[in-house]
Formats: structure tokens, sequence, C-alpha cells
């Protein structure tokens, strides 16, 4: 059941180190890892607190030798801390009531979980902290009075962290005294306990867990302690501490602890990420960023390509649509009906002109935006051709996005004719295309460019090119400095030659383009200048043809007058006359009449004959007259007015046809305009598609790059004491070996993003699909449990028993303690714990009892780690394996009286004998002047010089194996002098010596009581 655990800082090393088993517990999944706060105390001068903001407070460099150089007098820091206990009170009251009503606890209850009633609170402190020692009992005192007074009924424990020196750098003599001194104050309120509250009495702690140097130095190792202690706070709350009891070994109370914490486990996210972000990196650098060709047989392919894409049906057909709407041409010819009738070429002028002006203004616009619709659909259509020559490329090869940028490069170089290898070839591409676009006009408008200079040119660099591939040749099979000078000399040449081309090309179109705008100019005014010729040719035609009108009028009408004359009145008067003598006759004489009548009567035949021949004859006469002086000039008249309404005909219709021609240039101009703005709006989506290409592959380059961080990043390598299954290497060896043996790279390509979709994408979502992809292969291997893992492929059977092995090695105690006492308490043998899932336990067992057969489990709810806890409880301090030296520093440099406290060495089995009877034996050498000091003050013995410092001698002749035969030899040359002389020379060594530390003098003295006469 989770306990609520409230872990106290006292100084800026242990404040360092909370800080980081706070890191590490935030990374934990269980419930009692979200129920462990951590505080430090904090003093600013005047007042004291605490605070959680720990980084703020830590010391993370764990230098003693900074700590010891910055460290103020804290000889006051005790009272001040009893005058503020009042103040301090409160915050602590607020402390201990917040652990339990943190929103971690109460997200914690709302999950459901039962939270125990039983108080942690953790004090811990670097033993050679001075400030720390001054604090810590009072600290104890003052939690211990407030669970008495105010939470008297919240069961609880305090127990304390000591840091001891070793796991600092720069660790001084000094610093191991202060530790020692720590351990024998805290060892004799263990033991006597402090006051609480009146009368009564406990200890200070109710365990006291050490810590040393077992896995090396702390700011070195942070994280491995880290994840030791936040095991031991996760795990240790199941398993209970220890109850100190009145059993003492050899006078001493076993009230120390250490522990050592080990984790074995599968880290299936991390695992997932690194194989991922192996497998999502081979496919970007296999399937998407293999590098083109660049041998001359790709390049001639290439040009070959952007030749067939500008040729091809769809190209042409797309461009085609510029000037069809829906199948039909978009221009229609300028057609009014208007028809020209003589003597009406005014009015005919008039709407003729009228009709332009509206045709002008509302069938050209009409024509105008079908165009741009038009310009439009080529635009998109054209667009679709890019995109399609693009997948294709792409999907075609795993260079194919590479390859794709190059043969756009050719589409748009403006000089492609320099990529060929003969000047016969005529390459084509999208820069070409908008040059015949921008001449389409140029025949009707009869424009001619002069390329005599570019040509030049070129002929001469395909010169060049050729003899500087001669040379080449040459010079490969020759090594000469002369070829080698003239190669140079023709790369130069090509290189001036080269830049002349471009100047000499761009100054040809700008001279063409000036060239087009002033002929299109030119153009439109003779357009104006021919319609204005025909109206006044079509204003002479008619008038002409009025004059010739007018004569025919005045030749009918002469014409009628003749037809009058001759067919009516003569023959009316002649009628008349002969009528007019028959009545006459018949007046006059009525016989007469009618003989006359009766001879008619009788020859009327040939009176009607006669009749008819005089009346033809009459005609014959009449006619000649009118043929001769008439008819000719009507019929000229007629053929000349017939000519002439011809030519208003013809007049009017060329009239027309200007009109039509100079709608129709207007027209081609501006449809000239639409089909150069498409070449160019087709230059520029290309070289965007360029650039997006290009920008695909270095976003696919730098997706790789983070890739490759990330799978740096999904790193194993996490500390000594938290140990995943599977490492870095072994991760990668089962990739090689499994992954990319069963899993098609172009799997990827082929089921979820092909290339040709890749570019098209944002880079965000590409990496999201490469990525989701690619986790997805190795999703199972989230479902895996430890033991799974252990009997899976994913590691080898060695391999798998060696991680065991690491597992119990990394548990091992952080402290070294020496065994010599174990026997008498044996309470203090180590006890170990482990954590694993239910569905493996018994095969864990079944592996771990190979190592240790004394093994308490306890099934864990997370199946993908194994944990185990090492303790060893309840023995006295002076099991620490380095107790004597501690004692040693402590004695070497105490100064003035010694504390009225216990040693924390029982003395019957003290070992520092050995080292005491060497410092003796040194310190009756120099009295004795058995050594010597020369000018810097070495000492030397026979002339082996030993050195200065008379501790590290004392050491030396304890430890080091070539100094031996020299001690032995001093202890010899001792006994030969007399216990009087010995004295003397020791009291007069005592009157001259002036450079003695505390702990020399009491040697010293400790000798003149040896060998004072009065023993």
């Amino acid at each position: 059941m989770p306990k609520p655990t409230i872990l106290l800082a006292l100084d800026p090393h242990s404040t360092a180190l909370c800080a980081a088993i706070k890191r590490q517990l935030a990374q934990l999944p269980s419930a009692q890892s979200r129920l462990i706060q951590a505080y430090t105390l904090t003093w600013d001068g005047q007042t004291f607190g605490f605070s959680n903001e720990l980084d703020q407070f830590a010391d993370a460099s764990f230098d003693l030798a900074l700590t010891n150089a910055r460290q103020a007098s804290v000889s006051q820091l005790s009272n001040h801390f009893q005058q503020a206990a009042k103040d301090l009170q409160t915050t602590l009251i607020d402390l201990i009531k917040s652990v339990n009503q943190s929103p971690e606890a109460i997200a914690a209850k709302n999950a459901g979980v039962d939270i125990s009633s039983w108080y942690r609170i953790y004090i811990m402190f670097s033993a050679n902290d001075h400030r720390a020692r001054e604090l810590v009992f009072e600290l104890s005192r003052l939690i211990h009075w407030l669970f008495n007074v105010y939470f008297a009924d919240v069961p609880h424990s305090l127990e304390a962290f000591i840091l001891l020196p070793g796991l600092f750098a720069q660790a001084r003599t000094e610093d191991y005294s202060a530790a020692y001194q720590l351990l024998k104050q805290l060892d004799d309120k263990m033991t006597k306990g402090v006051v609480i509250r009146g009368t009564q009495k406990r200890p200070p702690f109710d365990n006291c867990w050490l810590i040393d140097e077992r896995i090396g130095e702390l700011g070195v190792n942070l994280d491995s302690y880290a994840d030791a202690f936040a095991g031991l706070l996760t795990v240790e709350a199941e398993t209970g501490g220890l109850l100190i009891g009145a059993h003492t070994v050899r006078g001493k109370l076993p009230a120390y602890s250490s522990f050592g914490y080990g984790e074995l486990f599968f880290p299936a996210d991390i695992v997932i990420d690194r194989l991922s972000t192996a497998l999502a990196g081979d496919i970007i650098t296999q399937e998407f960023l293999p590098p083109a060709k660049l041998t001359p047989e790709a390049n001639r392919q290439l040009l070959l390509d952007a030749k067939e894409f500008v040729l091809s049906e769809d190209y042409h057909d797309a461009l085609q649509q510029l000037e069809r709407d829906n199948g039909k041409p978009v221009w229609q010819d300028f057609s009014p009906r208007l028809d020209l009738r003589p003597g009406q070429t005014q009015e005919y002028g008039m709407e003729l002109q009228r009709a332009y002006q509206q045709f002008e203004n509302k069938e050209l616009i009409s024509y105008k935006r079908t165009l741009e619709s038009c310009g439009k659909q080529a635009q998109i259509a054209l667009s679709k051709l890019l995109d399609r020559k693009i997948n294709q490329y792409a999907d075609a090869a795993t260079s194919g996005l590479h390859e794709a940028v190059r043969l756009f490069n050719v589409l748009n170089n403006p000089y492609l004719e320099l990529q060929t290898e003969s000047i016969s070839d005529r390459p084509e591409n999208l820069i070409t295309e908008l040059r015949a676009a921008e001449a389409f006009l140029d025949t009707r408008l009869q424009i001619k460019i002069n390329q005599e200079n570019s040509q030049k040119l070129l002929n001469q660099f395909f010169t060049l090119k050729s003899q500087r591939q001669q040379l080449q040749d040459t010079a490969a099979t020759t090594n000469s400095d002369a070829l080698t000078q003239e190669l140079q000399k023709i790369q130069e040449q090509l290189r001036v030659v080269v830049a002349d081309y471009h100047q000499a090309i761009n100054a040809e179109l700008e001279q063409t383009r000036q060239t087009r705008l002033l002929v299109i100019e030119d153009a439109r005014f003779k357009a104006q200048t021919e319609i204005s010729q025909t109206q006044k040719q079509l204003n002479y035609l008619e008038n002409q043809y009025e004059i010739a009108t007018d004569q025919l009028n005045e030749l009918i009408a002469e014409e009628n007058r003749f037809r009058y004359l001759y067919l009516i009145v003569f023959p009316a008067v002649f009628a008349i006359v002969l009528i007019g003598i028959l009545l006459l006759t018949g007046l006059f004489s009525q016989s007469t009449l009618w003989v006359l009548l009766q001879q008619i009567g009788v020859n009327l035949f040939n009176y009607l004959l006669w009749g008819l021949v005089s009346i033809l004859g009459y005609l014959g006469i009449v006619w000649l007259k009118y043929s001769t002086s008439i008819r000719d000039r009507i019929q000229k008249a007629q053929k000349q007015i017939k000519r002439l309404e011809s030519s208003l005909k013809a007049t009017g219709v060329e009239l027309r046809r200007n009109y039509n021609e100079q709608l129709k240039l207007e027209y081609d101009l501006y449809a000239q305009n639409i089909r150069v703005e498409v070449a160019n709006h087709l230059i520029k989506i290309s070289k965007q598609k360029t650039e997006i290409l290009r920008q695909s592959l270095s976003n696919f380059s730098q997706l790789y790059e983070i890739l490759i961080a990330q799978h740096d990043k999904a790193s194993t390598n996490y500390s000594e004491t938290r140990l995943a299954v599977l490492t870095n290497s072994d991760i990668d060896i089962y990739y090689h070996q499994n992954i990319l043996k069963t899993l098609p790279i172009n799997k990827f390509t082929k089921e979820e993003v092909s290339r040709s979709q890749a570019w098209q994408i944002s880079a965000t979502e590409f990496q999201n699909k490469l990525g989701l992809f690619a986790r997805k292969q190795f999703e199972h291997l989230s479902k895996l449990s430890i033991g799974d893992v252990l009997k899976s492929d994913l590691i080898a059977e060695n391999t798998a028993s060696i991680r065991l092995n690491q597992l119990y090695n990394s548990a091992k105690l952080l402290l070294r303690l020496q065994d010599t006492d174990a026997h008498l308490n044996p309470n203090s043998q180590p006890e170990i714990t482990l954590w694993v899932g239910a569905k493996d336990k018994e095969e864990i067992l079944r592996l771990y009892s190979r190592f240790s057969r004394t093994v308490t489990p306890f099934v864990a709810e997370d199946e993908s780690s194994l944990c185990v806890l090492v303790r060893s409880l309840g023995f006295p301090v002076y099991f620490l394996s380095q107790i004597e030296f501690y004692r040693d520093c402590y004695e070497r440099t105490q100064k003035g009286e010694e504390e009225n406290i216990p040693d924390l060495i029982p003395e019957e089995i003290s070992s520092s004998r050995e080292l005491i009877s060497a410092y003796d034996t040194l310190l009756l050498a120099i009295a004795l002047e058995l050594l010597s000091q020369d000018a810097h003050g070495n000492y030397q013995f026979k002339g082996q010089l030993l050195g200065k410092e008379r501790e590290k001698i004392a050491s030396d002749l304890t430890n080091e194996f070539n100094y031996q035969e020299l001690y032995g030899e001093l202890k010899e040359r001792i006994e030969t002098f007399e216990q009087d002389l010995i004295y003397q020379q020791l009291e007069k060594s005592e009157q001259s010596a002036q450079v003695l530390t505390h702990y020399e003098r009491k040697r010293l003295n400790h000798l003149l009581s040896k060998y004072s006469p009065l023993n």
C-alpha cells in the first residue's frame, strides 16, 4: 500500500541528489512514486524554510574542495534554529499535511488507490557538511515533537540517509574526520536518545541508512544513485523497515542499515523507438535519398526525356486548347450582316464602323476572356503533365526524386544547347517552347532575328569542347605538364566563351523583344491606315457610281424621248393624216370614198402586205437610228455602272476584311500574350516544383538527421542500478539480423506512401506516416513481459544470463561492510527481495536462484521489469569497512579536548594498531635522530628519501612493500637505545618541535608516558 513520503535535504549536495531522485521518480508509473515529496532546508542568514525548488539550491558538482572553500561559520546556526523553531513548526505542519493533499495524492485517491495512513520522513544530509551536523538533531527532535503533539494519531517513521565522504570528489582528511565525529554523535544519541517532550526520550531516527562510494563518485554516477534511492523509496514501503531493539553487538547499538537496488526492465517504448527510427532511417536512405546517376549516358537520357516531354501529344493537345473553347475555335471572323447598296456607302461605312466598335467592345472582349479561361485550363493541364512526369520519374527508381530534379533542371536550362554533345543536336525544353511562343507571330509580322553572333560563339564552344576531349584522352595515357597546361588554357577559354555566349543570347533576346514591340506598333498603324485608305476608295467609287448613274439616267431619258417620237408621235401623225384624208374624201365625195373602200376591200391583202412592208421598213429605219445614236451609249453606261457596283462591293468587302484583320491582329496579339504567359507560367510552375522536390529531398535529409538523433536518443543506457534487458547493441543486432531479413524496405512505398506521393504532402504528414508505419512493425513488442524478452529472439540465451548476473551485481549494498562480527548479529545478513510479474514469477525465480537461494518474491503490477532490493538492516556502525580509516582521520585532525563520547569501534577489535605503531616508530626515529632532514625538509634514512609529510611516511611504513625492510631496521635500531635515553630525546623533541599536529602531540605524550623512568 503506498505511503505518503517526505524527503528532506539539509545541504546542497544532498539537495542535488534529491533533485535527481525526483526526476527519476517522475519516470516511474507506480502510485508510490507520485506520493513522494522532496524539499530542501533553506537558510538566508535570518530565517529557515523549506523549498521544493531543489535545483535552485542544489550543488551538482559534488566537489568538497569547492564546498569547504565557501562554507561559512556555523557555530551559532543551532542557536538560530532554536530561535526560529516556532516559525518553522508552522512550515513543517503545512508540509506534512500537504503530502496527503497534493494533486498527485488526490488523483491517486480518485483512481481508487488505497493510501496508507503511515507517514515516512527521510532526512538526507552529507556526513561532512557542517550545517547539516549542526541542524540534523534539532530538526529530528522538532519533527518527532510535531508528530507527538499535533499528529499523535498518525503513525510515522523518521529515518536518515547519511552520505559518507567517499561519495564526493576531493574528499579530504578533514571530511572523513567530520564524518566520524558526526557518526560518534549520532551513535551516542541513538543509544541514549534525545528529549522529545518533557522526560520523554527516543532515538533521533528510527533507522540510519549509510551510503558510500560502492558504485563510484556521486557526481559521476548520479543517475545510478538516484535510481537506487528511487527504487528503495518506491518498493521499500511494502517491506517495512527496521525496529531498533535493545540488542547490542559488542556494546554497540545496531541502528544502521544499508541497501542495494537493482532493476532489470524491458523499456518497450525505447526499444520500439530505436527499432522504428532505424527502420525509418533505412527507408529514407534506401527509398527516397539514393543519389542520381551522373554519367554521360544519364545526361543524354535526360535531354531526350526533356525533348520528348515538349514534343509529346499530351503537351501539344494542352497547348491546342489555348484557342479552342469546347472543341470550337475561339476566334470567329468579324462578319456583320450589312449589304452595300449604291448610294448608301456613307451609311454602310457608318454601320460597319458601329459593328466594328460593337465587336471590339463585346465579342473581342468575350474572346479574350475565353482565351484567359483557356489559358488557365492549359496551365492546369500542363501542370498536371509536370506532376505526371515527376511521378513517373519518382516511382521508376529509388533515385527517382533526384532524377526528377535533374530533369527539371534540364527543362528550365536557358542554355540547353551547351549541354549537348554536338552542334547538330537540337535539344528542346520549356525555354525553347517559350521562345517559340514568343516568336509565334514573327512570320506574319515578318520579324527576322539575327543569331549570327550567338551561332558563332556556339560553334567556337563545340570546337573547344572537342579539343578538350582530345587532350583529355591523350592525357589519360600520357602524363605531361604541357598537356595539363594546355587543358587548363582550353578550360579557361571555354569559361570565357560560355560567358560570352550567355551575354550574346541575352542580348539577342532583348533586341528581339524590342523589335517585336516596334513591329507590333507598326502593324497596328498599317491596319488602321488600310482601313482609312479603303474607306476613301469606297467614297471615291461611290462618287463615280453616282456620276455614271446620272449619265445613264440621261441616256435613258433620251431613249424614252426617241421612242416616244418615232414610235408614237410619228406613227400617230401618219395615222391621223391617213384617217383625215379618208374622212375628207368621204365628206366631199362619198362615191369616191366608197370606190376607194371597195378597191381596198378587193385588194385588202395587197394593201395589208404593203402596209406591213412599210411599217417594217419604218421600224428598221428607226432601229438603225436608235442603234447608232443611243443604244451603244446606254450599254456603255450600264457596263460602267455594273463595274462600279462590283468595285463598290469588293471595296466594301475589303473594308470589312480590313476591320476583321485589325480585330484579328488584336486577338492574335492577345492570344500571343496568353501563349507566352502559359509558357512562362509553366516554367514558373516547373521551377516551383523543382524547389518543392529539392525541399522535399532536404526535408527527407533533415528527417533522416532527426531520426538518427532520435535513434541515438533512444538509448537503453540508464545507470549502474537500473539496467535495460536489451542494450543498444542488442537492439541493433536484432534489427540487422532479424528485421532487415524479414521486412522488405520498400513495403512503405508500396503500401503507405509512394515516392510520387511523398513530395506532394507536407513534411509533417510524411513524418507522421513514416513514424506510424515504422512503429506499427514493432508494436507487438510492447506486450512482452521481462520473461518473454529473456526467452525471445530479441536476446541471445547467454546474454540473458549475463543480464541477470548484472542485475545481481548492481543490487549489491551501497556500503562496504566488514563481516568480522557478522556472526554476532545475524539480522544484519543481507536479505534479497524480488519483484516480478505474476506470469514470469516461477521462471525468474528459477533463473535467479543460481545467484541466491534466499529470495523473497513479490508480485509486481509491471510485468516489464524485474526489481531486486537488497537490505542489510540493523548493524553497528563499526561494521563499516573503512571505519578505521575514518577514526584515524578523526584522531589526526582533532584539536583541543576530545568529546566525552564513546568511540565507535570497540577496543578489542581495533585494527589501527599497526598504523599507530608505525607513527610511534617514526616519532621515535625522529627524536633519536635516526632520521634526518635535508635543506628542503625531506626526511631521509641512510640516504633514502622518505618525504616531508610524517603522516604519509607512517602510512607508507605500514602499507608499502618497499618500506618494510626499512621499517624493520628502524625498529631494530630503536630497540638498541636505552629507555632513559629515549625518554630524554622525546622530552627534547617535545620542547624543540614547533610543527606538530594534535594527533602527533597525543602520540608523543603517549610515548613519554610509556618510556617514563617512573614506569
